[in-house]
């Protein structure tokens, strides 16, 4: 069934709210101000989700997206705005959040820090089936796609390259890139793959058939945030946009400023510590992925910092390891789980520096950690330009 709504505002995921006989609805690409036509498309007590059939009256917010493909790919979900609407979208974002689910003054909420708007990432995963593309909105329907507006233009030179290849046997492609790198990582059901026409276009090729095995290149590719060089193995998690990384990590060196001993918790592939590691006396990094702790040990000695250990264990593991003035936290979209707010608190560094990739984890992190500290600042830094995700930085200090 169709109905006519007025939009009231934007959701914490880029739809529009309307209400359809009292329940609360969903509407993907609308926005606030505006009277359209939906179709329901998930029905519940709760509330509705409902797609976009027609406008009848626009935002003059409203913009004609730069993508051919925006009405159908899920990559992106705010290209409808402009750049500077979508920064003032996520910002309110996360004063929404935190004024709701915590009792923190959103003064403390900085202004938001910009990301490049298109060309940022530097990864891709293409997904194929007779075709090679993006999974359709909430769908594994696989939509065809020659050039994505926000990877960098290099994965398009690329993708552009590899549509000559028979791809008959392959189910995904993973597309990596550097300032002077690439890589590709054919998912196959095999590793006999009529791939030779590549290996002059690519530095590094590698099929993943169970395990990763190198048919061209180093078997990685090295990227670079700031003055610091960090190998990317196939498997390896980094950051998927090098110049966001860099401002975000800036802003975490602002707020830990020095350390005599510093706690790099979830520290990943110790691009943070490595990043931290001229200011601080001795770091320690816990990570729980042995192939990630792998990498940060290589990251480590590829840029000679002497000054950081790294641990593979669970983050809860801190209790084990003495004291600490500050601790960098960065967990998954999960935030912390109990064990590891427990012991961090057991710990009670003087400061605490917590990177969020996700807003609503924050505020409930920040709920249990503000009855022992006090929280100074928090700030906002785009990312993922034309999505709504965000991330965030906050510097806690110990009451």
């Amino acid at each position: 069934m169709k109905y006519i709504v007025d939009i009231e505002k934007m959701d914490h995921q880029g739809r529009g709210i309307a209400f359809v006989n009292g329940v609360i609805t969903f509407i993907t690409d609308a926005l606030p101000l505006e009277k359209v036509e939906i179709q329901i498309t998930k029905h519940s007590k709760k509330y509705n989700e409902a797609r976009l059939v027609k406008i009848i009256k626009e935002s003059p917010k409203r913009i004609i997206p730069a993508c051919p493909y925006y009405s159908v790919c899920g990559g992106c979900n705010m290209m409808h705005l402009s750049y500077s609407d979508e920064l003032e979208y996520k910002e309110n974002k996360i004063r929404e959040i935190i004024n709701r689910f915590t009792n923190i003054d959103i003064n403390k909420i900085k202004k938001i820090i910009p990301n490049s708007e298109f060309n940022y990432r530097n990864k891709a995963t293409f997904q194929v089936k007779e075709t090679i593309g993006y999974y359709k909105d909430k769908s594994y329907e696989i939509i065809a796609v020659d050039k994505c507006l926000i990877v960098d233009d290099k994965i398009n030179e690329i993708l552009k390259e590899i549509k000559k290849i028979n791809l008959e046997k392959i189910y995904q492609i993973v597309i990596r890139v550097s300032k002077d790198d690439s890589m590709v990582v054919f998912k196959a059901n095999t590793y006999d793959l009529n791939i030779d026409y590549l290996k002059d276009k690519v530095n590094t090729i590698v099929i993943f058939n169970k395990d990763y095995k190198v048919i061209t290149g180093k078997g990685y590719i090295i990227d670079k945030i700031g003055e610091y060089s960090f190998i990317i193995s196939p498997g390896s998690f980094f950051q998927v946009n090098t110049e966001g990384a860099y401002n975000l990590y800036n802003k975490v060196l602002e707020y830990v400023e020095n350390s005599n001993n510093l706690l790099d918790l979830y520290c990943g592939t110790g691009t943070i510590g490595i990043f931290l590691s001229k200011i601080c006396n001795k770091i320690i990094g816990i990570e729980i992925n042995k192939y990630a702790v792998e990498d940060a040990n290589v990251n480590k000695n590829l840029n000679k910092v002497k000054n950081i250990d790294y641990i593979c264990n669970d983050a809860s593991y801190i209790n084990e390891l003495g004291d600490f003035d500050t601790v960098v936290i960065d967990p998954p979209r999960s935030g912390m789980d109990k064990d590891t707010i427990s012991n961090l608190l057991k710990l009670g560094p003087n400061k605490i520096v917590y990177v969020s990739c996700d807003p609503i984890t924050l505020a409930r992190d920040l709920n249990i950690l503000n009855e022992f500290y006090d929280v100074l600042e928090i700030t906002p830094v785009d990312m993922f330009s034309k999505t709504y995700h965000i991330e965030t930085v906050c510097v806690l200090e110990k009451k």
